[in-house]
């Protein structure tokens, strides 16, 4: 299951912010004719009075979940509407929508669906901490650690208790800066720029790293491992979605690993063809070798990708991989995007977010 999480970036009072979407619409997630998929990229519209710190919480399958300073609401198949008094981070959902995130004090808030909540008709949210709760700095979720979320939250609300301490746990050295999960694999990114990956064997090309069925040396999948292709770097940001990770250095280099296949295609982004499990592809985006690019942000959807990146004093909007709900935006009929390409007509992209067949472009202007 992915999980998305958004963390807005800060940003003079001065400059207006616009968020532009396109992908899967089935459901409508995106606002418009819910039997047409959005191929190019639309404006995002909402009611007078939410534009205020206007934020993407969560963008799933079926749903997009908005947040502003106060409020919490959802567009798509989730009737999700709530106030809110924290700032919300590590968001995590699965097919349906939003499960819940982390609030200012590392305490659990989860989606309370109406039947719960008789006062209302729409879902809305609860703190689900106890005294006993330990503060939590990163959540992810995936199909692995804890069985289910039951299991999740009886460890929880009493860590102490007995059968509620999770199958497996992990001691590393450090402080933790990014947890991100895709289909079966977690990312963690360290404060020291280091990145390290385990999940389910099966998905072993998603680690980009060796395990021990290949080198005795090293962590098996099922255990964290540093992914050593990068070692040495700084790393700045790390996404995940899919069965796809990538990789963002200090210094704007971009790396990129997993398997890209979309469901149903042979086709794969053509950066990953020559990679093997243990190994990473640094990406090249189509540019003008005199005034090089630099990569300012990157985000991963099921099967596709999309980069913010700085070129001659413009920053525009790359995209590669799936493009059958149109997800990259570039409003081509193509069924999939091989190479890395340009969104033509959008700048002042500083920032994106993509769910699994979706992709939002956020554009700051003055």
């Amino acid at each position: 299951m992915d999980e998305s999480s958004c963390e807005a970036p800060e940003r003079a009072s001065t400059q207006h912010l616009s968020i532009l979407w396109a992908g899967l619409n089935a459901h409508s997630q995106l606002q418009t004719d819910p039997t047409t998929d959005v191929r190019s990229f639309a404006h995002l519209s909402v009611a007078t009075g939410q534009h205020d710190d206007l934020d993407i919480l969560f963008a799933g399958w079926s749903s997009t979940v908005l947040r502003s300073r106060e409020k919490v609401w959802s567009l798509g198949y989730q009737n999700l509407a709530s106030t809110i008094e924290a700032s919300p981070r590590s968001a995590f959902g699965d097919h349906d929508g939003l499960i819940g995130f982390l609030d200012d004090d590392g305490g659990l808030v989860l989606v309370v669906n109406a039947a719960q909540n008789p006062e209302s008709s729409a879902m809305s949210l609860a703190t689900k901490t106890t005294d006993s709760s330990p503060r939590l700095s990163h959540i992810a979720l995936a199909v692995l650690e804890f069985e289910n979320l039951v299991k999740f939250l009886a460890w929880y609300h009493d860590p102490s208790g007995e059968g509620n301490y999770p199958d497996k746990h992990h001691m590393l050295e450090g402080r933790p800066k990014q947890l991100l999960a895709n289909t079966a694999t977690f990312l963690l990114l360290m404060e020291d720029g280091e990145v390290y990956s385990w999940g389910d064997p099966r998905y072993h090309q998603s680690l980009g790293r060796a395990t021990i069925e290949e080198d005795v040396s090293v962590p098996p999948a099922d255990e964290p491992g540093l992914v050593d292709a990068i070692g040495g770097l700084k790393i700045a940001k790390i996404a995940s979605g899919g069965c796809m990770s990538a990789a963002l250095s200090e210094d704007s280099a971009l790396y990129l690993w997993g398997a890209s296949n979309a469901p149903g295609a042979e086709q794969r982004i053509k950066c990953l063809r020559e990679t093997t499990s243990d190994d990473v592809a640094l990406v090249e985006l189509p540019g003008d070798d005199d005034s090089p690019l630099v990569v300012l942000d990157v985000a991963l959807g099921g099967a596709h990708a999309a980069v913010a990146a700085e070129h001659s004093g413009r920053n525009l909007l790359y995209v590669v991989g799936d493009n059958k709900n149109g997800q990259p935006g570039r409003g081509s009929e193509e069924g999939f995007l091989e190479n890395w390409m340009q969104v033509e007509g959008i700048s002042g992209v500083h920032r994106e977010v993509c769910g699994p067949r979706s992709t939002y472009a956020f554009i700051f202007k003055p």
